[in-house]
């Protein structure tokens, strides 16, 4: 199923490139509904705003902006790293300019050691060259393995390469905040540039690259980022706080207290593998190096995809009693037997809706404690048709499912609503559904 936008558009405008442009997950929603839902809540300084599926931090950046203190809440290292980074407004930008004109130098005398261009060696580099001739330029087998076939070629892989490693050797001896500044703008090359993929929201592969210019693109990127942080200089002396956890957002473990309001976006139950989409980046910027870091990851996230779920999950569990959600697991896999579909992915399509459920129903528990009396609580969702055409109601459901756990409803707000029109060998058939994403609205009594 695809889906064209027919009212809000989710983009950036083009005063919210600060900050929320160094690096934003394709699927994030757009700073002015954080502005939106802030002021309708009437927040301020003395509040504490929360994002429990905070992303590359969206509602983070904007609390700062606003001067409202905030913690977010991401169980993905990698965009957990974005977020941290965008909301730290404390380095020093002579320092930053300083150390990036020197990665880029001694980047540019490696490329010119190695033959770069035409890079003659970098068809070698996947298959294990003796480290005397790379200098430690390569990936690991185990780390090709996860980078989606195609989705890098070989001489933009290795500039990128050896730029990591020039980043990594002149920051050794700095502070992990700056190092983690320089893989966010070496993660927008990566992802805006020198990968062969794209997003239309779906991440796909597009015409190989020849050859990239990753330093030309790392140069313009930090600079455009090291002027966002000396034209923030009035907004960082407010040394308003922002605070990110790696954390589970059905555990919420290493969340304090006192929360005041929750602006979010959870995951939205459908078949977008999260992981996929920042896949090359994670591989790259060493936050996962095999599958079993990358299943770990998988196993922290909310279930909402037939890619992180397992046999061991009890989250479905939590919505034995509710008869809404059952009734559309079942259609669901009365569906899939209609149509005889028998993959095994097909085959947890029902599943993946009830661990969905049951995983926020632990996650409105587990936050419950954290907030204040009377705390106003806003999560982005959509409904979803992922399912073979099953509608998910998601807002609805979710609505019933906090209302179990003690949470006041105060009602559904339409956010957006999208032109669905289904997809068959490679052609368009005629609209059959708009597809809702609206905004519920729950408060602590």
């Amino acid at each position: 199923m695809k889906a064209a936008e027919t009212q809000e558009s989710n983009i950036l405008l083009k005063a919210d490139f600060p900050f929320h442009s160094w690096y934003r997950f394709v699927l994030s929603y757009p700073p002015h509904l954080v502005r939106k839902y802030a002021e309708e809540f009437d927040l301020g300084p003395s509040d504490l705003l929360f994002d429990p599926f905070c992303g590359t931090g969206t509602t983070l950046v904007e609390g700062k902006i606003l001067g409202i203190p905030s913690l977010g809440s991401e169980a993905h290292p990698f965009t957990a790293m974005v977020s941290r980074v965008k909301c730290n407004w404390s380095l020093n930008p002579g320092q930053m300019r300083k150390l990036a004109k020197a990665s880029c130098d001694k980047a540019e005398q490696a490329c010119n050691k190695h033959g770069l261009p035409p890079l003659s060696f970098i068809t070698q580099i996947l298959r294990g060259p003796s480290p005397h001739r790379l200098n430690g330029y390569s990936l690991h087998p185990d780390e090709t393995e996860m980078i989606p076939t195609g989705f890098m070629s070989d001489r933009p892989l290795g500039r990128l390469l050896i730029l990591r490693h020039w980043i990594e050797k002149l920051t050794e001896e700095e502070s992990t905040p700056v190092r983690e500044f320089f893989y966010v703008a070496l993660a927008h090359v990566i992802s805006q540039g020198a990968g062969n993929f794209s997003f239309g929201p779906e991440i796909y592969k597009t015409k190989a690259k020849h050859d990239y210019d990753v330093l030309g693109h790392f140069a313009r990127q930090t600079e455009i980022m090291i002027s966002d942080l000396e034209a923030s200089k009035s907004l960082a002396e407010r040394k308003t706080r922002a605070c990110v956890y790696e954390d589970d957002a059905r555990e919420l473990s290493k969340i304090p207290g006192g929360i005041t309001s929750v602006i979010t976006s959870p995951p939205y139950p459908n078949e977008k593998d999260y992981t996929r989409t920042t896949r090359v980046e994670s591989v790259l910027l060493r936050f996962m190096s095999h599958r079993d870091e990358l299943r770990g990851i998988k196993h922290s996230l909310l279930r909402s995809n037939t890619r992180n779920v397992f046999v061991a999950d009890q989250d479905m569990n939590e919505i034995a009693a509710f008869d809404s959600i059952r009734k559309v697991c079942e259609q669901i896999e009365n569906r899939r037997l209609e149509l005889n579909k028998t993959s095994g992915f097909e085959r947890l399509y029902h599943k993946v809706v009830a661990h969905y459920f049951g995983g926020m129903k632990k996650h409105f528990r587990k936050l419950k404690p954290k907030l204040q009396s009377g705390a106003k609580l806003a999560y982005v969702v959509g409904d979803q048709y992922s399912f073979l055409m099953v509608p998910v109601r998601t807002a609805t459901l979710l609505a019933e499912v906090a209302e179990s756990e003690g949470y006041r409803v105060n009602g559904i707000q339409l956010w957006r609503e999208r032109v669905g029109t289904k997809v068959r060998n490679g052609h368009e058939e005629q609209k059959i559904v708009r597809v809702r994403e609206e905004v519920l609205m729950l408060e602590t009594p």
